[in-house]
């Protein structure tokens, strides 16, 4: 076994890249999960005949990940961050195995309990992992803890979305569902290894719950950037794909722009982001990725406004932006968990990320309605306008956010990330 303790006691440069793989892996874990669910799954339902309405009940499975912050003071209150992970781990490769016999075709209905049950699984996972990163960092470090969840889910989409739809071509149902439950099984062997991580070093204070949350000052005033912010994310990128639709692209080229593509890029942007956090600070990080963000999407309003065409130029912006999303979340990501008091990390991660779930809804409905009505280049350039003032207040926001934080931010017995690796 793995303790990861004692690694800390003998190299501490060894530290940084065990916490960082295993978060990068059981980020991993959840987002095969829910890329192959939301991305993946409806393409092989329409191919096997499922009516669309039917296919539509699907958005069904997006609840958990938005109503997940109702059982995240359970995660706070009972057990260890490494015992819920485990858990939730083994019931999705159970889960997965379960789904090999249930073929779409034959079985839906028993099959939407069995991806609704897995959904909420995943999120329960989500829930403690976020918590263990919360607990695992400090506020210097936390930009690579971000990172690494960014990281984890871009590669997790690759997976759950970019290799689950050829081995079902190829393969069938049964052999990709088992596909999925042994991707998920080798990313579960590093928490089994590591029996250290995820212990508390003392229980709560009082009861973890949303009264703790509206008394945390620094959540408190983070909810109301995080809405700022992600108003003008979430507005412009929920109509990418219809915009493309409708410009002219081929099928084919939209799933690798939105698809492949736009994982590879992202990642290599989580990558690159997360350095950039250590380097610069979150807010000052945030502004500049926002700026790229907008000047993404001014690009692209010229486009929907006829004034600029090209489809290597537009594929270019497409790319360029999701980029520089996947930047902006690792610089966000790293605030939201400065935000969170390691006493209740479970609790007050999984309500901001509620509330960005809940903001990517609306957003898309409220894009989708002026987007019908005014064209996509309103769409676009009101996200320009939003992200503008968003890239202004990004480092006001974050400076007057961090004189609220307390000093030390991280109490588990799982070895923190040094805040500088020494270089040769």
């Amino acid at each position: 076994m793995l303790h990861l303790t004692g690694i800390a006691e003998h190299s501490t440069r060894a530290t940084p890249y065990i916490v960082l793989g295993l978060l990068t892996g059981l980020y991993a874990a959840q987002s095969v999960t829910g890329s192959m669910v939301q991305t993946a799954l409806p393409v092989a339902l329409r191919d096997t005949g499922v009516p669309l309405d039917r296919i539509g009940f699907l958005a069904i499975l997006i609840m958990p990940w938005a109503l997940k912050f109702l059982w995240a003071p359970l995660v706070d209150r009972f057990g260890t961050q490494r015992n819920w992970i485990l858990v939730c781990q083994l019931a999705l490769i159970f889960s997965f195995g379960v789904a090999a016999y249930l073929p779409p075709e034959t079985h839906l209905p028993t099959l939407s309990i069995v991806l609704l049950a897995m959904a909420f699984v995943a999120a329960t996972q989500d829930v403690a992992t976020d918590s263990l990163a919360v607990r695992a960092t400090t506020q210097e470090t936390r930009g690579k803890a971000s990172g690494a969840s960014t990281a984890g889910g871009y590669l997790g989409f690759l997976i759950g979305s970019g290799l689950w739809l050829p081995i079902y071509a190829y393969a069938g149902w049964a052999a990709s569902m088992w596909a999925m439950a042994s991707f998920i099984a080798v990313l579960t062997l590093p928490t089994l290894a590591a029996t250290h991580i995820g212990r508390h070093a003392s229980r709560p204070r009082g009861r973890p719950g949303f009264r703790a949350v509206l008394s945390n000052r620094p959540l408190v005033g983070g909810i109301g950037f995080l809405i700022l912010y992600q108003c003008g994310v979430r507005l412009g990128t929920s109509m990418l794909s219809p915009f493309m639709v409708d410009i002219g692209f081929p099928v084919a080229t939209i799933g690798w722009v939105r698809g492949a593509g736009g994982a590879v890029v992202g990642l290599i942007g989580a990558l690159a982001g997360a350095a950039l956090v250590q380097r610069f600070g979150s807010g000052r990080t945030l502004a500049a990725f926002a700026a790229v963000n907008l000047l993404a999407f001014a690009g692209l309003a010229l486009f929907a406004f006829g004034i600029w065409q090209g489809d290597i130029a537009a594929i270019v912006l497409l790319l360029v932006q999701a980029a520089a999303v996947a930047m902006s979340f690792v610089a966000l990501y790293a605030m939201m968990m400065n935000w969170s008091d390691t006493e209740q990390a479970a609790t007050d991660f999984a309500v901001l990320q509620s509330l960005d779930a809940a903001l990517a809804v609306a957003m898309g409905v409220i894009a989708g309605a002026i987007a019908q009505h005014a064209g996509y280049g309103v769409v676009f350039a009101a996200t320009a306008l939003l992200l503008a003032f968003a890239a202004w207040r990004s480092p006001r926001r974050a400076r007057s956010i961090a004189i609220l934080l307390p000093r030390h931010s991280s109490t588990a017995v799982v070895p923190s990330l040094p805040v500088q690796e020494s270089r040769p």
